[in-house]
């Protein structure tokens, strides 16, 4: 029952928290969008990073450990961040990675991923990653390909060096995804893997080509997850309380100079990475840790601030929901305005764009000046 208790609770206050930041910072944000899309944007960047540290927070206050070796990241970097998806909530664990490997850096990191597009229909954690500038892919390549078009010329024209990531398995790895995957490699004569999935190469060698001929591309990072003792596989684990003790991260960072340029080297680069990760990954299991040294814990001071600050504001917002019926129309007035954004664009951050390129249109620069 006490495990039960704290699922239920890490769940409530990492919802509430989301909803507390959708409704009180991110949402009297919007007009600034009209005025400024670039300070629109610095202030979305800088609301979520700061909220990235309250999950972190909740993680320690569990006793969850997150170990990370390898290289740090830079947060000044435009960087493609590759990723074996172990599971559904890999990317629970991946905030409190990404606190501790951009630690020696005072700048805030600027993650955003790659999702499939039904995600962005969750009220709460879908409108928020939509005003962050997530990335949402449906699988239909025509159409996927002019969103990361679109997104990654308006993050250039902002110069925002934006650490972007995608899980190139494309799913987490189940019992099913795995019998896909095998009948992948038979058919092309390809090795069985059992700790990863052959990774799809379209998107990435897209995305890196793309931030290349930019030449907006200064790193892409390997970054490997393994969990040595419990394996959540979804998030009802989470609800039931059912955590890992530890989560390992490897970090291993690839200059924009040695990652290939013509497409099919790419997509060779990429399966040749995933083959060095099933042996990695094969090594950890034997030895439950990487190989490489960990590095200290992270400063525990800006997770307890979090932690305060992320809390107060959920219990406001829970009880203003309650209370005010001024609060309750707002929330009224926000979640209709993302719902119809859902049925009707793509998404905010495509609305977003949209907006930029108009206001930043020659009639309109001559017309302000």
């Amino acid at each position: 029952m006490h495990r039960f208790v704290r699922g239920i609770l890490y769940c409530a206050l990492w919802y509430g928290s989301i909803v507390a930041g959708f409704l009180f910072i991110a949402c009297p944000l919007l007009p600034l969008l009209l005025i400024s899309p670039s300070k629109f944007r610095k202030c979305g960047d800088l609301l979520f990073s700061c909220w990235e540290l309250y999950p972190t927070a909740l993680l320690n206050a569990l006793g969850v450990k997150i170990y990370v070796s390898g290289d740090h990241i830079s947060p000044h970097e435009s960087a493609v961040l590759i990723m074996n998806h172990r599971t559904r909530v890999d990317w629970n664990f991946l905030w409190a990675a990404m606190y501790q490997a951009c630690m020696p850096s005072v700048a805030c990191h600027k993650l955003k991923f790659i999702l499939k597009d039904p995600i962005r229909h969750i009220p709460g954690p879908g409108w928020i990653m939509q005003m962050n500038g997530f990335l949402y892919i449906t699988r239909r390549w025509e159409e996927d390909r002019g969103r990361l078009s679109r997104t990654l010329d308006y993050l250039v024209a902002l110069d925002n060096r934006t650490q972007l990531l995608i899980f190139p398995e494309g799913t987490d790895l189940t019992e099913s995804s795995k019998e896909k995957s095998d009948r992948y490699a038979m058919q092309h004569h390809l090795p069985l893997y059992t700790y990863t999935l052959h990774p799809k190469t379209t998107g990435f060698a897209y995305l890196v080509q793309h931030l290349q001929r930019a030449s907006f591309l200064d790193a892409v990072y390997d970054l490997t997850i393994a969990y040595p003792d419990y394996i959540p596989q979804s998030e009802t684990d989470l609800i039931k309380g059912k955590f890992p003790d530890e989560v390992h991260f490897h970090i291993k960072r690839i200059s924009f100079a040695d990652i290939p340029a013509h497409d099919l080297t790419l997509r060779k680069w990429l399966e040749n990475r995933w083959s060095d990760k099933e042996v990695i990954l094969k090594q950890f299991y034997e030895r439950k840790a990487f190989s490489a040294e960990i590095w200290p814990m992270a400063k525990i001071l800006p997770l307890r601030i979090a932690f305060g600050f992320w809390s107060i504001l959920t219990g406001i917002t829970v009880f203003s929901l309650i209370v005010s019926p001024i609060f309750q129309l707002w929330a009224l007035f926000n979640a209709i305005l993302f719902i119809g954004l859902s049925i009707f664009n793509t998404s905010f951050s495509q609305l977003e764009m949209g907006w930029y390129w108009r206001w930043k249109s020659p009639s309109r620069i001559k017309r302000s000046s």
